[in-house]
């Protein structure tokens, strides 16, 4: 004899309308479902994997595959195109191309990612500060991120590059792909604290805030397990996004010679003369711009999917 209980709990359960409930998922599963199902944002997510871990395993491929080094010079193959010795060719000084690209995919990437995460740092906690307390210290920090946004971007980094400053015991230096990420961080972070300020003033005053603090919840405690959660989402699409343009500007400033300088490889120095270079010797030109066009354009196609994923007004 057949349980009716036993039917009625195998059935699915359904609404009005006859369509099947699913059980509750968590903001955060359900995002990355949402992501997941996304497959350009998922391609777009692999490449960057993919050049990220090409660019940690430089020296090895160096070592066991190209079997040249970055800054080996032979003014006998100078200018050679692809060949069986040098896969993609060789530029000015006889140097092999592509494993250039590959180091210069290392420093390029250190220097986006690095100045993304200070960013998000710099930028996060003062517009979570901004925003949680309000009032005199809102007006303070916020008229200083207008004063900062209100100064062209690209004169901030020419001045700083030129400038070369001291932040307490370190000395600047844009030699060095730390120091420049942490150069374009301090020109970048403002958007992003207007940002996250934004959000924070949207969520600070909801029924859940409300009753932590009425059950005795510190300050802190109210900013790291109750705020900070619910603009972490908002953050990473917004770090996401901020990677491409980063690339393109790292790539600027070693372009006209004021980011990472020869002989270490970048792709925007890669790029310097190109103008010339482009009549004799055109894969001197098209790798680097190629592959700065194709990291860009995966992150920005990945930062969109994130978006998609965890932006709950676009949930269909």
């Amino acid at each position: 004899m057949i349980d009716p209980a036993a039917v009625e709990v195998a059935l699915p359960r359904t609404d009005v309308a006859g369509t099947a409930f699913r059980p509750a998922q968590s903001y955060w599963s359900e995002s990355w479902e949402r992501l997941r199902a996304n497959r350009v944002g998922m391609a777009a997510g692999g490449l960057v994997l993919l050049m990220v871990a090409i660019a940690a395993a430089a020296p090895l491929l160096a070592a066991y595959v190209v079997h040249h080094n970055p800054f080996g010079i032979d003014l006998y193959a100078t200018f050679s195109p692809p060949s069986g010795a040098h896969w993609l060719g060789t530029d000015e000084d006889g140097r092999d191309t592509l494993i250039r690209l590959v180091y210069g995919a290392q420093v390029t990437l250190t220097v986006a990612f690095l100045s993304v995460t200070v960013s998000l740092l710099v930028g996060g906690t003062v517009g979570l500060i901004a925003g949680f307390y309000g009032g005199w210290l809102d007006n303070v920090l916020m008229r200083f991120v207008d004063i900062l946004l209100s100064i062209p971007a690209i004169y901030l980094l020419i001045l700083l590059t030129i400038l070369q400053p001291k932040i307490g015991p370190v000395q600047l230096s844009t030699s060095d792909p730390r120091s420049l990420a942490v150069i374009i961080a301090i020109v970048s972070w403002g958007g992003l604290s207007r940002l996250v300020r934004g959000e924070v003033l949207t969520i600070k005053n909801r029924d859940f805030m409300l009753a932590a603090r009425s059950i005795g919840a510190s300050d802190l405690r109210l900013v790291l397990r109750h705020l900070l959660p619910n603009v972490l989402a908002v953050m990473i699409v917004a770090a996401s996004l901020n990677v491409g343009a980063i690339i393109i500007t790292e790539s600027i400033l070693d372009f006209i010679g004021l980011g990472i300088q020869p002989p270490t490889a970048s792709w925007g120095n890669m790029l310097t003369n190109a103008q010339t270079y482009f009549y004799h010797s055109v894969w001197l030109v098209v790798l680097p711009g190629a592959l700065i066009f194709i990291t860009v354009l995966a992150m920005n196609l990945f930062g969109n999917a994130l978006r998609d994923a965890f932006d709950p007004r676009l949930k269909s």
